[in-house]
C-alpha cells in the first residue's frame, strides 16, 4: 500500500462525514451496551452496576462523538475548502490524534467522576487500547461501505455516458442531457453532454458555453459550483480553476503554460481554459494521469 497516496475525495465528502459520526455514536452506544466487550465492564476497578454502565458508555460516546465532529469538521475544512488535500498516512495518524483525546478525555472522566485510584498512565494506556478498538470497527464499515458506493456512482455514471454515446439497435442513440437549474430549482437550461464545452462562475452566476451549430452559445443563469461540481463530475465535467469548469470531450491539449497550466478546446477557433494549481491533480485523474 502507497501511504503517500491522497485519500480518496469520498472519505472527506460532507455527507459522508456527517454519516460516518452519525453511525459511530449509535453503532458504539448499541455495541457497548450489548456486548459489553473488551472486558469493559471491569475498566472500572471494583466493578460497576448497569445503570453506572450505561452512563459511563453514554458519556464517552459524547465526548467521542464531540471530538470527532470537530476533527471532521477541521478535516473538511482542508480537504475541501482549503484544497489541501491529506496523505494517507497524514489521516492515520490525524485519526490516532481522535483516539489520543478520546483516551485522554476518558480518562480525565474516570478519574474524576469515577474516583478511579489507578495511575493515570495506566488509566490512560487502557482507555486507549478499548478506544481504538471500539472506534475503528464503525469506521472500517464506514470506509468499506462508501468505497463501494463509490465505485457504484462511478459505473452509473460510465454507463449513463455510453448510453448517451453509442447507438442502439442500429440507430443513432439520443445523446445524455444535462440539466441546469436556478436557485429556486427550476429547469433554465438544457444542453446536450456532447455539446457543453465548459462552465464559467462568477460571483453568483453560471456562464455556460456550448456549441451551437456552428459557433459557440452560452447561456447565464444564477447558481455556484458548489451545487453541481458533484453532478458534473460524475459526467465527465471537472472543475480545473476557482473560476471554470470544462468538460472532458472536447479537451484536446493539456499543457503546462507561464503561469500554469492550460488546456485548449477542440473548437474552430481554440479556446484556453487556464487550469490552477490547486486543481491540477483533479485534471489529470480525470485523464487518467496520476
Amino acid at each position: 500500500m502507497d501511504f503517500s497516496k491522497n485519500i480518496p475525495k469520498y472519505l472527506v465528502e460532507k455527507g459522508n462525514l456527517v454519516s460516518q459520526v452519525a453511525f459511530t455514536a449509535i453503532f458504539t452506544l448499541f455495541f457497548i451496551n450489548l456486548f459489553q466487550p473488551y472486558g469493559s465492564r471491569d475498566w472500572i476497578k471494583g466493578g460497576i452496576s448497569e445503570g453506572r454502565y450505561f452512563l459511563l458508555s453514554s458519556l464517552l460516546v459524547v465526548i467521542g462523538m464531540m471530538v470527532v465532529s470537530i476533527s471532521r469538521l477541521l478535516l473538511h475544512h482542508r480537504c475541501v475548502y482549503l484544497r489541501r488535500p491529506i496523505q494517507l498516512w497524514a489521516y492515520l495518524v490525524w485519526i490516532a490524534a481522535e483516539i489520543v483525546c478520546i483516551a485522554f478525555s476518558f480518562t480525565i472522566l474516570e478519574i474524576f467522576m469515577f474516583d478511579d485510584q489507578r495511575a493515570f498512565p495506566q488509566l490512560l494506556k487502557i482507555s486507549f487500547a478499548n478506544t481504538s478498538c471500539i472506534l475503528l470497527l464503525p469506521y472500517a464499515v464506514t470506509w468499506l461501505y462508501f468505497s463501494w458506493r463509490d465505485k457504484d456512482r462511478r459505473l452509473r455514471a460510465i454507463s449513463e455516458y455510453r448510453a448517451g454515446h453509442q447507438p442502439s439497435g442500429g440507430g443513432v442513440a439520443e445523446p445524455s442531457m444535462v440539466n441546469f437549474y436556478d436557485q429556486k430549482g427550476e429547469i433554465k437550461l438544457v444542453v446536450a453532454i456532447k455539446d457543453l464545452l465548459y462552465i464559467k462562475g462568477a460571483d453568483n452566476y453560471l456562464s455556460i458555453h456550448y456549441i451551437d451549430g456552428d459557433k459557440v452559445g452560452s447561456s447565464l443563469i444564477r447558481g455556484s459550483f458548489k451545487n453541481i461540481e458533484d453532478e458534473m463530475r460524475q459526467r465527465g465535467i471537472v472543475r480545473c480553476h476557482r473560476s471554470y469548469m470544462v468538460n472532458r470531450l472536447h479537451v484536446r491539449v493539456f499543457e503546462k503554460a507561464k503561469d500554469g497550466f492550460v488546456v485548449r478546446l477542440d473548437t474552430s477557433t481554440p479556446i484556453e481554459i487556464p487550469v490552477s494549481k490547486n486543481y491540477s491533480q483533479d485534471v489529470f485523474e480525470l485523464f487518467g494521469g496520476k
